[in-house]
């Protein structure tokens, strides 16, 4: 979605697009963007001899796993038939450095969490540019400040931005929950014990649950996955979700009291988005181990008291255009 969003901006550029499992999304990706589809690179049963090494300055090397060979082939034999080119990454370090080696400049993407190691330290060196998609205050600083002022903060951004919000239309006695498909601690035992709590309130889910034949709250109602989740969200005074980037920008975008229950991932990324969250007063902060427990009378209360006007300067009508800007900068910088 991140990358969709980019390209709209780069009306005048040939953009094409690199990675696994592209096929997926060939309705959302118009035609103007070319696709390769990249090799996986996680060992399978063919591959009976795979080990991985362990390295400071990268996150993945597995070893004797002929189709990361293929990856790479891939990759570098694409670079060099669209050369010139600029590579964005969103967020390997691996493709970063191997773009590099095969002299081609690169633009990374920065993401929240705990990012000054050795690997991604690499990776921002060797970037011409580096790009946070949200405003500094939602980024935690690295410890390096070389790497902070090779940041450009773009201002955060979604796919309703630009959209008219519908929010006008909220209904405070509808709680909305927003379930990704990255992993989530949002289950049915969670879900029921909402409803329950929230007798007076309908609980609006959007995404699959697991065991949602175990929720049997009469004031819940599945949608399941929908391709527009702001025609249900509109109706909610509170939303209920995890902390990965997407959800985020989209709450701000369509202005949501937001209720962040932030997952593991790698390098703690939801952690720390939700931590600065709920420093600056913009969401309320629930953590997965405290689900079973929870007050939720008092969160979504609490919630629905956050300022109207919380999320201000997360979302920028000019971020895309900024960006867009910095791109056209980098390439004239390299090839005229």
């Amino acid at each position: 979605m991140r990358a969709l969003s980019i390209a709209s901006r780069l009306q005048d550029a040939n953009v094409t697009f690199l990675g696994s499992g592209l096929s997926g999304f060939s309705e959302i990706i118009p035609n103007s963007i070319r696709c390769i589809d990249l090799p996986g690179d996680v060992a399978g049963p063919e591959d009976p001899f795979a080990s991985q090494m362990h390295l400071d300055f990268l996150h993945y090397a597995p070893i004797n796993v002929k189709k990361v060979a293929a990856r790479a082939l891939a990759i570098s034999s694409a670079l060099h038939a669209l050369f010139p080119v600029i590579l964005i990454v969103d967020v390997s370090v691996e493709v970063t450095i191997l773009a590099t080696l095969c002299g081609i400049p690169t633009v990374v993407v920065r993401q929240n969490g705990d990012r000054d190691d050795a690997a991604h330290l690499h990776a921002y060196e060797c970037a011409q540019l580096l790009i946070a998609p949200s405003p500094e205050l939602l980024m935690n600083p690295s410890t390096h400040s070389w790497v902070n002022k090779k940041t450009f903060f773009s201002g955060g951004f979604s796919k309703y931005s630009g959209c008219e919000n519908p929010n006008k239309a909220s209904d405070r006695s509808s709680i909305g929950v927003i379930i990704g498909s990255g992993g989530t601690s949002l289950n049915a035992k969670v879900i029921n014990a909402l409803a329950k709590q929230c007798a007076d309130k309908s609980i609006l889910v959007i995404g699959n649950i697991a065991h949602s034949g175990m929720v049997s709250g009469s004031n819940i109602i599945f949608h399941g996955q929908i391709n527009n989740p702001a025609s249900v969200l509109s109706k909610c005074g509170v939303v209920i979700g995890n902390a990965g980037h997407n959800t985020v920008m989209e709450m701000a975008d369509l202005g949501k009291k937001f209720v962040c229950i932030p997952e593991y991932r790698p390098f703690q990324e939801q952690i720390r988005k939700a931590e600065l969250l709920e420093e600056n007063q913009i969401a309320v902060l629930v953590q997965p181990k405290d689900l079973e427990q929870v007050d939720w009378k008092t969160i979504i209360q609490k919630a629905a008291a956050l300022p109207d006007n919380c999320w201000e300067g997360v979302t920028s009508e000019s971020a895309l255009t900024a960006i867009a800007i910095r791109l056209h900068d980098l390439w004239n910088s390299n090839f005229t």
